[in-house]
């Protein structure tokens, strides 16, 4: 949780910047609930609520779209995930108090929060995989026009992946060039997170 948080500082940090830059320069900053299904141990299903945060920085194309790249933090059970990829928006009656607006992220996520859990004879590690996000939401501008609180809803798909390696010990002449090296075996768990993502936020 203490990288969580500070890789959340550090990225709120780049807010800054925006007060600096041109108009064209644009940055939503969101966190929120992502809100789904976790698979039990009895073949079961049980509701999960996570916590999701991401921030978006790029330009604006004309005045109804935005686009850019986007980094974020999304926990799910037992592990964490960074999600990097492009981000479009798209705004309807831009330059009223109340904007409507899309939203369409694509991209990977990284594991690099995670580290491996290694013993003399097995290591396990997981791998982030693409994640695509649709939004919709509602924006509200400030009296001065300097940014905007919005509100979205959207969906979420989010692949991951398990891997636990039983290692070679000693050296063998005869292996299975689809494993790794240095593991006599290699067990795939394959995740896919459906989530209904509920997230509240800053336009700049």
């Amino acid at each position: 949780m203490k990288k969580i948080l500070f890789l959340i500082l550090i990225l709120f940090s780049f807010l800054g910047k925006t007060y600096s830059q041109e108009k064209t320069f644009f940055n939503q900053t969101d966190l929120g609930l992502s809100i789904g299904q976790v698979k039990t141990d009895f073949e079961g299903y049980t509701e999960r609520v996570n916590f999701s945060f991401q921030t978006l920085n790029g330009v604006w194309i004309n005045k109804y779209h935005a686009t850019g790249f986007l980094l974020g933090v999304d926990t799910y059970p037992n592990f964490t995930l960074m999600p990097i990829g492009l981000g479009w928006r798209g705004f309807l009656d831009k330059g009223k108090r109340h904007t409507l607006f899309a939203g369409m992220d694509l991209g990977a996520a990284s594991t690099m929060l995670e580290k491996k859990v290694e013993t003399e004879w097995t290591e396990s590690w997981y791998e982030g995989g693409l994640f695509l996000n649709p939004s919709i939401g509602i924006g509200r501008n400030s009296k001065k026009g300097k940014h905007s609180s919005v509100l979205s809803i959207g969906y979420k798909r989010q692949e991951a992946n398990f891997y636990e390696g039983s290692k070679e010990i000693g050296f063998s002449s005869f292996r299975d060039p689809s494993i790794p090296p240095g593991f006599i075996s290699v067990r795939k768990e394959e995740y896919v997170f459906n989530s209904f993502v509920l997230k509240w936020g800053l336009i700049f």
